[in-house]
């Protein structure tokens, strides 16, 4: 049986419609509720959650897959309310972990084995005592590949395996590294998803190409970053769509996703909303189109490839 996990219950893969596969609701370091300094009102988060969700149904999207993982302020409650209040949209949460530094101190004394039970668990049963389903894998590594990230990438190689659910990664300095991680763990390429390859300085079109040849997708997931304040994020949207027409042109369209890895609540970051989720079809989607992309090419990227990425096939083992 196939399906995709939503927060509201599995739907089948026919119902998820255009997607952005790399989002976040709510991202804060471990630790930011204890700031005395920052201020927050959980009612104007969930305004900013809603109002920036709304406005990219309105634009047509349909389904948001929420990245930030474990530890890094997710909330569980934000997510099933928003998706309760916005009629046929499917928010989609992860489990994992987005990083060395985004690891709770009560997590680092774990294990391998306690990691991938955890992921296991949140997929197939629900994360903590909600019953709400993962539908991802989200996990990150850092320049240096710490140890305890290669186990994280370990165990979340092991837990897609077991339940059939995608792993999507982030860091761009080490990709060939931990691509070579989870295949060794047994996990299909074509179940992985590398993020943030368009970010600035670090963008490489033979790399995005080969690693497309292996079978895993290719997430341009920093659409309309050009303004944001940290200089990782500011490529202009114009390279973006370059790298996209030269894999397009290579064939790999079946590779590639997009998304804009937009923050509604940046919690201790000081960068909520400087873009949002809507920016992919508001802005970039029309560029696409001016572009010469045909609109079955547009499905492909923003419908078909997602939808391949979120599918289950559940075997639970």
């Amino acid at each position: 049986m196939a399906y995709i996990n939503t927060v509201l219950g599995p739907v089948h893969p026919d119902e998820i419609s255009v997607t952005a596969i790399h989002e976040h609701l709510m991202s804060g370091l471990p630790g930011w509720e204890y700031d005395p300094d920052f201020w927050f009102d959980m009612g104007t988060a969930f305004e900013d959650c809603y109002n920036a969700v709304m406005d990219f149904k309105l634009l047509g999207g349909q389904t948001y897959v929420e990245c930030s993982g474990i530890s890094s302020a997710r909330d569980l409650d934000i997510y099933v309310k928003l998706a309760s209040s916005i009629r046929d949209m499917h928010i989609i949460a992860s489990t994992g972990f987005l990083g060395d530094s985004n690891i709770a101190p009560h997590f680092r004394r774990k294990d391998a084995a306690y990691f991938e039970e955890l992921f296991v668990r949140e997929i197939t049963h629900g994360m903590g005592k909600t019953g709400v389903k993962a539908g991802v894998i989200s996990i990150g590594a850092s320049e240096n590949f710490t140890g305890l990230e290669e186990m994280v990438y370990r165990a979340a190689a092991r837990a897609a395996t077991r339940t059939g659910a995608a792993v999507i990664t982030q860091g761009v300095q080490t990709i060939f590294k931990q691509l070579q991680i989870l295949n060794d763990e047994g996990l299909d390429s074509s179940r992985i998803v590398i993020s943030h390859l368009d970010s600035n300085g670090f963008t490489n079109l033979e790399r995005d190409k080969q690693i497309a040849r292996t079978g895993a997708y290719i997430a341009y997931d920093r659409i309309g970053t050009q303004n944001t304040p940290r200089n990782i994020f500011g490529m202009p949207d114009e390279d973006r769509l370059k790298l996209i027409l030269n894999l397009l042109d290579a064939g790999l369209q079946d590779h590639i996703l997009l998304s804009t890895s937009s923050q509604c609540q940046s919690l201790g970051w000081g960068e909520s909303n400087v873009h949002s989720v809507s920016h992919l079809l508001r802005y970039f989607l029309p560029r696409l189109r001016k572009a010469g992309v045909d609109e079955a090419t547009i499905n492909t990227l923003l419908v078909e490839n997602p939808r391949n990425v979120l599918t289950i096939q559940q075997r639970l083992t």
